[in-house]
């Protein structure tokens, strides 16, 4: 990805965070953490201004005396958009709409104000980079690829890069236990799934995997040693050049036997048919096979091994994230991102991935202190 930003500081507007879809999901997660972390205003949106004025009720209960407020806004609805968006301070877009990004971003713009979000689809950021010559014209700060999935792999790459002379290799591993509430929070991973396009970087260039570069990673005593496939996460491409890095890339575990050998399988034979194709039978399909067949405990366990030299001397270094929640562990990197913005240090012109424009410290000492668990082997001592 490009990066079109500068050193010149973004012209930052006073007003509340707007959270488009802020009453789904991680929306909601996303909304009581902002809410508990720092001291913006925010406000409530989406198509169903009952939702969005129901769940605000809730929040000015568990949070008295904070402003919050309902909007409508419709992410497929370029106006509305427009309308709810102005006089914000930034858009928080909490939407699984990927393939509204376009208008959601033009009509950041043309409100005047930020934005971020935290898509899992890799098909966005294409359509983000063409804004970017307008993001920075416009003195706009735009943040993409945020959470902890995309997110967390390229900013914890860069936080084990200083403590080598040569950095050599960097491979993130990831498993996930979770109970899917809502089917739409399901939708891009079926669709990701069904067109799969993992890669690698190894022997000097980016390749696309294929199932010979299954690998098998320690995922902690809660996962075990599991097989583990790539994926492509955009944020991952400009480490290699960063870095010197000589191999790297994203490995995801399974969930489990039936969606690993028969819900992925199934997805992949409809999309070949036609991109799209059966998604809504699929996700339903996606939503009972993680809920029925899954391990009773749940959990998200990440992990980086990264290997170099330091002093001549060959060093290996592991750094651990783990939380029992996956929708509350893609929050706490987001929240913990908006501190850094918040604050002014990331706040600058330009499009920028999460994992590239944090201070990756700062971000791994915020994501303890709001509960994930973190844990780094190899480091040098009080490092991590």
């Amino acid at each position: 990805m490009a990066r079109f930003g500068s050193i010149r500081e973004t012209t930052m507007k006073t007003g509340p965070i707007i959270i488009l879809g802020g009453y789904g999901g991680t929306g909601q997660f996303v909304s009581r953490l902002l809410l508990k972390e720092t001291t913006a205003e925010i406000i409530i949106a989406g198509r169903s201004i009952h939702k969005a004025g129901e769940f605000c009720s809730r929040l000015r209960g568990e949070f008295p005396g904070r402003t919050i407020a309902p909007r409508y806004a419709d992410a497929s609805d370029y106006n509305s958009l427009v309308t709810a968006f102005r006089n914000t301070s930034l858009v928080l877009v909490a939407s699984t709409t990927p393939q509204h990004v376009q208008k959601v971003a033009e009509a950041a713009l043309t409100a005047g104000t930020d934005y971020l979000d935290y898509y899992f689809q890799q098909s966005t950021v294409p359509m983000l980079e063409a804004l970017a010559p307008r993001i920075e014209k416009e003195d706009r700060c735009f943040i993409t690829q945020a959470g902890f999935h995309p997110g967390l792999p390229s900013a914890f790459a860069r936080y084990a890069a200083q403590y080598f002379d040569r950095y050599q290799k960097a491979v993130i591993g990831m498993a996930m236990n979770v109970r899917i509430e809502k089917a739409e929070s399901v939708v891009e991973l079926v669709d990701e799934i069904g067109s799969p396009s993992g890669e690698i970087f190894k022997g000097k260039k980016w390749r696309q995997a294929t199932y010979e570069d299954v690998r098998k990673i320690d995922l902690g005593p809660h996962f075990g040693v599991r097989s583990c496939y790539p994926i492509k996460l955009a944020e991952m491409r400009l480490l290699p050049q960063m870095f010197g890095l000589e191999e790297t890339g994203v490995y995801v575990a399974g969930f489990n036997w039936f969606v690993d050998y028969i819900a992925f399988p199934l997805a992949f034979l409809f999309f070949t048919i036609r991109k799209g194709f059966g998604r809504h039978f699929l996700t339903r399909v996606f939503v009972w096979g993680i809920n029925t067949f899954s391990p009773s405990r749940q959990g998200v366990f990440l992990v980086l091994d990264a290997a170099g030299e330091k002093g001549e001397k060959p060093i290996t270094l592991r750094l651990i994230a783990e939380h029992n929640d996956a929708y509350e562990f893609t929050a706490i990197p987001v929240v913990a991102c908006l501190r850094q913005y918040l604050d002014g240090p990331i706040a600058k012109p330009g499009l920028w991935m999460m994992g590239h424009v944090v201070d990756p410290g700062r971000l791994i000492k915020d994501m303890e202190r709001m509960g994930v668990i973190i844990q780094g082997k190899g480091f040098p001592e009080n490092s991590t």
